[in-house]
């Protein structure tokens, strides 16, 4: 799909969004805080830093309840944005009444100008660790032949690389292997976004660079051996490309949402 056909813009301007765990009510709570809420608050900071933002990728556990309604809410949502926006999956959400691009559960690629933006699905019905199929791996392959000339991005949920976190890194994405063997035919990966680890952090891969995203609402707590919640606000991940295949990334949090967390949860 191809967002924008302008030969003549030079920069595009996108927003990582992640772990928003809906639920089916939007006065209901998720480990004692209000998703809902919080994702509000996310949105509107979104709006007020970056009115002329190009598209939005959320990138995995839309719905903390994965049923129809609570992903129709947030597409109504999403909609009265008026900016372009795209989701994948997560361990939580529900294939059978997810929102795929175009309906279709598969590999896509999104064309901004010089970039391409590619939404893997790395759930896997019933578990909450990763994994990406044989026939995603091939259209994966094959999309980055197509789009050899342009910047990729890659997005998915799980994370590819340790977290130095013991109870999360078990649930990574099992066969990283399978995929670094795909973009090692390939030079045209920039970077790799991908959520569920409630965290911000970067590992670095022969030159392609591997980001995690805070959560809209609870964020995990870095480097814990067990199930921990950390106190940081909260946040999005603003992506600035530019046509040169160059580019820029920050994290925003959103510190003015309230938070009653109890961090005495030992998991979720």
């Amino acid at each position: 799909m191809t967002l924008f056909s302008n030969n003549h813009q030079q920069r595009w301007t996108i927003v990582q969004i992640s772990d928003t765990h809906l639920m089916n009510q939007e006065d209901l709570e998720f480990v004692h805080m209000n998703p809902e809420r919080s994702f509000h608050a996310v949105m509107h900071d979104i709006q007020q830093q970056y009115p002329q933002l190009d598209a939005i990728f959320h990138t995995g556990d839309l719905a903390q309840i994965p049923v129809a309604e609570t992903y129709q809410r947030y597409l109504q949502f999403m909609q009265t944005l008026n900016t372009p926006h795209f989701q994948i999956p997560g361990n939580h959400d529900d294939a059978a009444v997810f929102p795929f691009h175009l309906q279709s559960n598969q590999v896509h690629a999104i064309e901004l100008g010089n970039w391409s933006v590619i939404l893997l699905n790395t759930a896997v019905k019933g578990r909450i660790d990763g994994w990406m199929d044989a026939a995603q791996l091939q259209q994966l392959d094959q999309l980055l032949q197509q789009h050899a000339q342009q910047q990729v991005i890659i997005a998915c949920h799980h994370h590819p690389f340790d977290m130095q976190s013991h109870w999360i890194d078990q649930h990574k994405l099992k066969n990283t292997e399978a995929l670094i063997d795909v973009l090692a035919r390939h030079n045209n990966v920039k970077l790799v976004l991908c959520g569920h680890v409630h965290q911000d952090s970067l590992n670095e891969w022969q030159g392609i660079q591997f980001y995690s995203t805070p959560s809209t609402c609870v964020q995990f707590k870095p480097h814990s051996q067990h199930f921990a919640l950390g106190p940081e606000a909260p946040g999005y991940r603003v992506l600035h490309l530019n046509a040169d295949g160059s580019f820029s990334t920050q994290v925003h949090r959103v510190e003015h949402v309230t938070q009653q967390i109890n961090f005495e949860i030992s998991g979720y």
